[in-house]
């Protein structure tokens, strides 16, 4: 007879019941699939690794002769992989559960972080209705999908995985036997497709064959917005408009589309050499087609849904009218027309399909953006823009509404189209260009060369900064061109000049919103900022008009500044003040409706810095840089670069908003989702919906009630500086200044492997850098090697020293800690992050990738630095928030990390084995066995899947 793969006891854990039947039923029918599929063996073999504790890691393969054979290994790796990611699903579906149940178990108030809750807390405070559509009018709520390569699965993986989460909650449905597209007979139907799917995701290859292309990772982030995004920013807006209904009776608001996606799949080139011209032109074409494709979909479900015959409603004469002007250039088939004689709204809706239909067409014909012509503006009866698609479906809406039936227009599926249009556009998601400052530099040395405009000929990217800024500032505020007609840049140097015509054919023929912002990465002086104005110049992007002034600079392009340093975060207040009172900026500004958007990047400035002292670092950067845009009358959207994990800026991000200074979010926000965050947060649509009433949530509160709040005390803040110190030194005394940190990270983490994954198109290293070592390797495979060894340093490394420091400075100091921790949302935030991590991180496990390290005492010397610092850190945290344990606050997170951890110990030691460089596993070199090196890829995405986290 079958029995479990790992025979789970999450009653051990004291697990909800729901999520624990959930639990025992994965873990049965896993262990029920291995046995059919490849013998009781390998489920034996799986439990007697769970209960080798030897000493050492590395000799695990000798000891077990079975593991010797590398196929082996790695279907006993794919079937823990395949565990930790049904529970993962598990608990993604209990917290749809968890959270469709709550309003019931409140009685009818609103679900915590809800923007129900929001609203009526809003309410509470005395905003008057006035005051609400002054929020509503400035709210613009920006997640910004990214192409990161933190992502392990394959779509075909995750394919598999949402279908089991379905089957899940399918099976857990207490109405199911009700429901109408169900048979009779229901008993076991949940449980058989469950059974299906996971022999499927058994029979599907846990590696990707090749590496992923761009055009790859652009399908997988259409995926989504195709498959949930779309849908759940429209029950947003039904959520908000409820929540004023329900708090503001008799009162009308007008409700802007204040949740709309961005993405950088496509468009980011920084460092990524596949990220060119022409594919930032295909990603452009494949948001405007998915979007028309989509519109379609709905005008014909509309077209089937809206069948009212005019002899049973009125119509308003507008609607008929309009119909009559389609006629005149639209021939419908006659068998439509006859269909739906007196159905005015059927047939108006089978005439906005029939121009959707045309519109698509019209992209047939832009596949090489050179060859633009006049056959790139799309012709009737195509429609021009996504504005003229929203007056027909407003048109059908008004004379719904004006003929008794509002509920057909302002609910249900056709006030979801409106809200969609509104959101999504022609454009789905405009994408962001990025570019490191160099880049642009490199290409400007050709180009002033080429115009002669630089003395002695000298390299522009030799001059001191004030002598660029002022070279920069002269070509900006002149009207003629800068570069000679016809001159063509080298190689090397000439995909920007070509990414700035892209953007120019797209802004014309695909939608003016299609790109809108250019991102500059090291942001370092001002030069930095205008280099990008004046490339744009060239491409006609930014240019002069006569107005009755005098000539007035129009611009087509926001440039938003990244900076990512500790040093550049401390200095952009400094920077962005002199930028502002540049006068050809300040003719941008103007251009661009007084709008400046700055990105601050939390990967970097936390690998620079450490946890503390970036957590502190963005926080006060934020605060300052509110302060220099009032004072310049500069209307502030701060844009962060948040990464899916505590060392990366992750962590719960409305919680982060909270904890933003006061004045800072007006709300206008825009985040970064990233990697492995995206599939988890979109890949059902319930979890995506919650995911992002909480961060609605958040902007409302915190932009509604919190800006003109008392900032913390100067005392806190003081500390908090201190402390951030203290902290730097500690980690870079660690990171940087120890000669031989590197040798022990390369040994002590899979890092060297972590490259040899196929999960994005970016080079784990930026092209350009020079050599190797810290300094040259991106945050993400940084932050995924410690997570795989379980040190997980990034998220909390640094801390306890300075929290230890601070204490024993003054008598009265732990108190101070305490009373911040209760009382400032910055600081309770920074301690509840640093808890998961410390939480997640298993210094006994670490210790085995330790043990690996050459020469010995090396990583001895270091892992019991990094042991210390761990003990302060706990010590210190729990003395501060008076817990008895990390995360007594998040008693479920807790629990499922406790039922995970004796079932991930023996994946890391597995690892380690795997990474010995000796004997007949020599994975370090490129000669080896393919079959053993697969085995050590699928090692890395197996603890991937525990640990729920990559970079």
């Amino acid at each position: 007879m079958s029995e479990p793969f790992l025979f789970l006891d999450p009653a051990c854990c004291d697990l909800p019941e729901p999520l624990a039947n959930d639990i025992r039923l994965l873990d049965r029918l896993l262990g029920e699939m291995l046995t059919q599929q490849e013998g009781p063996e390998l489920a034996r073999l799986a439990r007697r690794l769970c209960h080798d504790d030897a000493e050492e890691a590395y000799s695990l393969i000798s000891r077990m002769p079975e593991l010797q054979d590398p196929l082996v290994v790695q279907r006993l790796l794919r079937a823990f992989t395949a565990l930790f990611q049904l529970l993962n699903a598990a608990q993604q579906k209990e917290i749809v559960r968890v959270n469709r149940q709550r309003r019931t178990q409140l009685s009818g108030a609103p679900r915590p972080e809800s923007i129900a809750e929001a609203v009526l807390a809003l309410k509470n405070a005395n905003v008057s209705a006035d005051g609400v559509r002054r929020l509503l009018s400035r709210l613009d709520i920006c997640p910004t999908l990214t192409a990161h390569p933190t992502e392990a699965r394959r779509r075909a993986v995750l394919d598999k995985l949402q279908t089991i989460s379905e089957c899940l909650m399918e099976g857990a449905e207490t109405t199911r036997s009700f429901r109408l597209d169900r048979p009779l007979d229901t008993e076991g139907l949940a449980e058989g497709a469950l059974r299906r799917a996971l022999l499927e995701l058994w029979r599907t290859d846990e590696l990707r064959s090749t590496a992923m292309t761009v055009d790859d990772e652009v399908r997988n982030a259409l995926y989504y917005f195709d498959h949930g995004i779309m849908d759940v920013v429209a029950w947003l807006h039904d959520d908000l408009r409820s929540a004023l209904s329900a708090c503001y009776p008799g009162e009308a608001f007008e409700i802007p589309a204040f949740l709309t996606f961005r993405s950088w799949v496509g468009g980011d080139r920084d460092g990524n050499p596949h990220v060119t011209a022409d594919v930032t032109w295909r990603t452009l074409l494949a948001h405007k087609r998915l979007a028309l494709r989509a519109w379609r979909r709905r005008a014909e479900a509309l077209q089937r849904e809206l069948t009212q015959s005019a002899r049973q409603a009125g119509v308003a004469p507008e609607l008929i009218a309009s119909i009559e002007e389609d006629r005149r250039s639209i021939a419908l088939p006659e068998d439509v027309e006859r269909h739906h004689e007196n159905e005015p709204y059927a047939l108006k809706l089978a005439f906005v399909r029939a121009r959707l239909e045309a519109t698509e067409r019209s992209l047939d014909g832009l596949g090489d953006w050179r060859a633009e012509g006049p056959s790139f503006a799309p012709r009737p009866p195509a429609y021009e823009n996504a504005g003229q698609l929203l007056a027909d479906l407003r048109l059908i809406q008004s004379s719904l509404r004006n003929n008794n039936g509002a509920a057909l227009a302002d609910e249900g599926p056709l006030a979801h189209f409106v809200t969609q249009v509104q959101a999504f556009g022609f454009r789905l998601a405009s994408l962001d260009v990025r570019q490191h400052s160099e880049a642009q530099e490199r290409f400007l040395d050709e180009a002033f060369l080429a115009a002669g405009a630089l003395p002695e000929d000298r390299p522009y990217s030799s001059l001191p900064e004030p002598d660029k800024v002022r070279l920069l500032t002269r070509e900006l505020m002149g009207v003629r061109p800068l570069l000679p007609r016809g001159w063509l840049p080298s190689e090397a140097a000439r995909d920007l000049p070509q990414l700035f015509e892209v953007i120019g054919h797209a802004q014309r023929y695909i939608s003016p919103e299609s790109v809108t912002s250019y991102i500059i990465s090291m942001t370092h002086g001002l030069s930095d900022i205008l280099e990008p104005l004046v490339i744009a110049k060239e491409a006609g992007l930014v240019r002069w008009r006569a107005s009755a002034n005098g000539l007035a600079m129009e611009s087509d392009l926001d440039i938003v500044p990244l900076f990512e340093t500790i040093d550049d975060l401390n200095g952009c207040d400094a920077l962005m003040t002199t930028l502002f009172a540049n006068r050809a900026y300040r003719a941008h500004l103007a251009a661009r409706g007084g709008f400046q958007e700055v990105m601050l990047g939390y990967s970097d400035s936390s690998k620079d810095g450490g946890f503390l002292a970036a957590n502190f670092a963005l926080h006060d950067t934020q605060a300052r840089l509110a302060a220099v845009c009032r004072r310049a009358g500069v209307e502030l959207r701060l844009f962060h670069g948040r990464g899916g994990t505590v060392g990366r800026g992750g962590g719960r991000a409305n919680r982060a908003i909270l904890s933003q200074p006061p004045g800072s979010c007006t709300g206008r926000i825009r985040f970064t989702e990233q990697g492995e965050v995206v599939s988890y947060r979109y890949s059902l649509p319930p979890f995506a919906h919650r995911h992002l009433e909480q961060i609605a949530s958040a902007v409302l509160l915190s932009a509604g009630l919190h800006s003109g709040s008392r900032p913390a005390r100067n005392a806190w803040i003081g500390a908090m500086r201190e402390m951030a110190a203290q902290s730097r030194r500690a980690y870079r005394a660690l990171v940087y200044d120890d000669p031989e940190f590197w040798d022990f990270y390369v040994q002590a983490t899979p890092i060297g492997h972590i490259s040899q994954l196929a999960i994005g198109s970016r080079p784990a290293r930026r092209p350009d850098g020079k050599g190797g070592g810290i300094e040259n390797l991106r945050a993400i495979p940084w932050v995924f090697a410690w997570v795989q060894s379980r040190y997980v340093a990034p998220g909390w490394y640094g801390l306890g020293s300075a929290l230890l420091w601070y204490i024993d400075q003054a008598p009265g100091n732990l108190e101070a800690l305490r009373e911040m921790y209760r009382k400032w949302p910055l600081f309770h935030t920074v301690l509840d992050d640093a808890q998961l991590e410390l939480m997640r991180a298993h210094m006994p496990t670490a210790a085995l990738y330790a043990a690996r390290v050459r020469p010995a005492e090396l990583g001895r010397r270091i892992h019991a630095e990094i042991e210390a610092e761990y003990a302060r850190t706990r010590e210190t945290v729990l003395s501060v928030t008076g817990a008895g344990e990390l995360l007594s606050h998040a008693s479920m997170v807790r629990r499922m990390i406790g039922l995970r951890n004796p079932a991930v110990l023996p994946l890391s030691r597995l690892q380690v084995a795997l990474m010995e460089s000796g004997g007949t596993l020599s994975l370090l070199s490129e000669t080896d066995d393919p079959a053993w090196r697969d085995a050590l890829l699928l090692s890395i995405t197996a603890i991937a899947a525990a640990m729920q986290s990559t970079g």
